[in-house]
């Protein structure tokens, strides 16, 4: 399949220039800060540690990795094979999505142990890694620098409003349109409690976004990167 072709050379492309090296690196950091903190307060900081970190780890790596294979004229293999659109996008989602899981479980597992609900975490992990990465995909087709990638990811900002509750600020009800609200109740339901109507509104709520993004990331990579290299190859 093309699709996994285009995965696997995702992540030998990863391997090549070390981002499972740094994460590794960093997955034990946390893991040996978080095994220092009192055990009353290491579900919390496990979970904010990997909602801010390995979970959104994908949005940050795009786009270096696209900027670079835009440098690398690497993009131009797509009009030389068969390989679509929406199977270059999904490939570097799945195989970001991946690193990004493998951490936040490695962390969860040496931090909590049997403490936390893998399952949930890992629903919760790759419904937000998938969001994140598509949004940056779809700031990183636009993007010429990593410069104006960082500017374009400014407004992003908005979707850490929801960790303003771990400062004691309230908790407001307008928390839940944003995508991050959802990914965020449900790895604090794999370290604690969660109800199946939250669950439910999680996912759900993850799904349209994910849907949403999807079809920002599809339309501005065809306008801005797609179309800019037809007209090169003119």
């Amino acid at each position: 399949m093309r699709i996994l072709s285009a995965f696997k050379y995702d992540v030998k492309f990863q391997f090549r220039h070390g981002f499972y090296y740094a994460y590794l690196f960093l997955t034990v950091v946390y893991i040996a800060g978080l095994r220092l903190v009192p055990e009353t307060y290491r579900p919390f900081l496990t979970g904010l540690v990997i909602f801010t970190d390995p979970s959104v780890l994908g949005f940050f790596f795009i786009g270096g990795i696209m900027l670079l294979e835009k440098g690398q004229n690497t993009l131009e293999s797509l009009f030389v094979t068969p390989l679509r659109v929406n199977e270059y996008i999904w490939a570097k989602v799945a195989s970001l999505t991946m690193l990004s899981l493998l951490s936040s479980l490695v962390i969860a597992v040496f931090t909590l142990g049997a403490g936390v609900n893998i399952a949930l975490l890992a629903l919760g992990v790759s419904l937000g890694s998938v969001f994140f990465t598509l949004l940056g995909f779809a700031l990183a087709a636009r993007a010429r620098s990593l410069n104006q990638y960082f500017f374009y990811s400014i407004p992003t900002a908005i979707f850490d409003l929801p960790l303003l509750k771990y400062l004691g600020l309230p908790d407001t009800w307008l928390y839940y349109l944003l995508p991050s609200r959802p990914e965020l109740l449900l790895i604090e339901g794999a370290m604690g409690r969660i109800t199946p109507g939250q669950t439910l509104y999680a996912v759900v709520a993850l799904c349209v976004w994910i849907l949403i993004a999807y079809r920002w990331a599809h339309s501005w990579f065809y306008r801005y990167t797609v179309l800019g290299l037809e007209v090169g190859r003119r």
